[in-house]
């Protein structure tokens, strides 16, 4: 998802204490922006006076494309997470403006048994549901206990839970939850998971009204989420407990929040009665937005259009700080020319990366040379192929493979923070791919859901796609991500199997102590280098603009930013 957060002292603090059996228990209001932003991040302006904030009035935010569900476990992408950070809220998040720093949410405090298994959540009372229903330790049970035991029809569709929590049922590194008295919930974990906290900050383990879930048949056995109310804007959708509501979902056009009045942290109130989410694929017209004042925030410029948006005193850039993404070339291992690990290393020689970034960054991106980006904990320069056409060709020759026709996909609706031109990103990549020997047969589809459904169940040889971190830690990257096991098999994504890789990668979350846990996340990496799955291209720092009217507004490089905080000078 939409999804980062490692690279600082704090969020490595934040990993070994979770590690180690430590606890936290603080009562810090869970969406308030922050005093001061982690280093990295901006804010728009500086913190007004006592009584300057104005309320009232429409955000408008332009995304790069529309939202999958509105059922927050059934979702893997950006765009919806970006809009449901508003709506809803889990048992943790994070501080604005951090990418590792814990706060409560739901749970007001949290306690770590010695063996690292046992979570025992204090959860803040008298708070509600939008629909006026409590919520309470049963309450976060259901959603939990719902999220484990998805039927198969919905495990296709609910990739965090698969992933976060090694797989469904009996498969779950779930042991127990519990509700001993409506105050108290636990989880018991089988292995420990140094990230596990951390990952609960994730849009996907939000928590649901039980009622709303029953009411819009959230758990119908189906493969055709279409059928699901709840997954679709139906009634009583998206019911969570943050500062704004859903209103609205209009396919294709837009997304509509509204102002909770009732919302349990008053020193975290939003300041806009409405946030208008629209989504609009092409960058030329958010900028347009911006510039004639139908838009607000634009969540991602093109780097190009840096120049533009600083030389008109209307707008204004937000630079979210180092990059937390990675955009490659997936390759999935089930066709017989992508599983050859020669044909993969001579796509790797064959891209001229450091072109991309020239033509399509503005220099806002580095050559990547590994699966999560360098400030990532445990990063470990992997020094994998540079552009040499002549070795691309070479390692063709030695590969056995006479027929180079690669089928290879771009998504045609959209733009990422990773992937601001699809297409021409594509077409470069294409004639480099050409040059060394492929035939290339170029394909697009909508991305949502007919790309990243189709990608993510393996129906795509190559295509391009990309990840901006969820929290702080390697595993977002190498497992979370991209390598992950569900239920002790490869994912249908990458179909990438190795049974070291997926060991090594549970001992090191496994690990109570930080050199074991770094000499195990080296080695994971290392065997992934031996193995090019797939084809790192690029790192970028992807910017926001926004209207120079738009107050209060706390960048994130994970893209966790909650408009709570955004105020109209107007």
């Amino acid at each position: 998802m939409a999804r980062l957060r490692i690279g600082t002292l704090l969020a490595a603090g934040a990993i070994i204490v979770a590690a180690c059996g430590g606890s936290t228990a603080t009562n810090a209001p869970a969406s308030q922006a922050p005093a001061s932003a982690e280093p990295g991040s901006s804010e728009s302006a500086s913190a007004p006076a006592e009584g300057a904030i104005k309320d009232g009035g429409t955000l408008v935010v332009a995304i790069p494309g529309d939202i999958k569900r509105t059922d927050p476990a059934l979702i893997d992408d950006s765009n919806t997470s970006y809009v449901m950070q508003n709506v809803m809220e889990g048992l943790v998040t994070l501080k604005p403006g951090t990418t590792g720093e814990l706060q409560p949410a739901l749970a007001e405090s949290w306690e770590l048994s010695p063996d690292g298994l046992t979570y025992t959540f204090k959860i803040r009372q008298g708070v509600k549901f939008h629909d006026g229903t409590d919520v309470d330790a049963a309450a976060v049970k259901y959603n939990y206990d719902r999220w484990i035991a998805f039927p198969k029809e919905l495990q296709d569709y609910s990739y965090y839970a698969g992933a976060v929590f090694g797989g469904y049922g009996d498969g779950s590194n779930i042991a127990a939850t519990d509700a001993p008295d409506a105050s108290t919930f636990t989880i018991t974990l089988k292995s420990p998971v140094s990230s596990f906290l951390l990952s609960q900050t994730l849009t996907p383990f939000t928590i649901s009204s039980p009622k709303a879930l029953k009411d819009g048949k959230a758990d119908n056995a189906t493969t055709d989420v279409t059928q699901i109310p709840y997954a679709q804007g139906g009634d009583g959708a998206m019911v969570g407990t943050g500062p704004y509501k859903f209103k609205s979902w209009t396919i294709g056009d837009n997304v509509t929040l509204e102002k909770n009045p009732d919302y349990w942290n008053a020193d975290a109130a939003g300041h806009v009665d409405e946030i208008v989410f629209k989504p609009v694929a092409e960058e030329a017209q958010r900028i347009n937005g911006l510039s004639t004042g139908e838009i607000d925030i634009a969540q991602t410029i093109a780097p190009i259009d840096i120049a533009a948006v600083q030389g008109n005193a209307d707008l204004q850039v937000i630079d979210r700080g180092k990059s937390c993404n990675l955009f490659h070339l997936g390759l999935n291992q089930t066709y017989k020319l992508t599983a050859n690990p020669k044909i993969r290393e001579a796509i790797a020689y064959a891209i001229n990366k450091q072109a991309l970034i020239d033509a399509f960054y503005a220099g806002q991106a580095v050559v990547a040379d590994n699966w999560m980006p360098p400030d990532t904990q445990f990063y470990k320069a992997e020094n994998l192929p540079t552009y040499d056409p002549e070795k691309a060709k070479a390692l063709i020759a030695e590969s056995g493979e006479t027929d180079l026709t690669l089928d290879f996909w771009y998504p045609s609706d959209v733009t990422r923070p990773y992937m601001p031109d699809p297409k021409g990103i594509f077409e470069a990549i294409s004639r480099d791919l050409e040059a060394v020997g492929f035939t290339i047969k170029p394909n697009t589809a909508t991305w949502n859901p007919d790309y990243l459904d189709a990608e993510f169940a393996g129906k795509y040889p190559a295509w391009l796609i990309g990840w901006t971190c969820d929290w702080a830690g390697p595993d977002n990257f190498l497992r979370t991500a991209f390598f992950n096991y569900v239920d002790g098999k490869p994912s249908t994504e990458f179909a990438y199997k190795n049974d070291e890789l997926n060991q090594t990668m549970a001992d090191a979350l496994a690990a109570t102590d930080e050199a074991t846990a770094k000499t195990l996340w080296e080695k994971a990496q290392d065997l992934i280098r031996a193995d090019l799955p797939t084809i790192p291209l690029v790192n970028s720092t992807p910017p926001a603009a926004a209207r120079a009217d738009v107050k209060g507004f706390v960048g994130s490089g994970a893209l966790n930013e909650y408009l709570n905080s955004v105020w109209l000078d107007r």
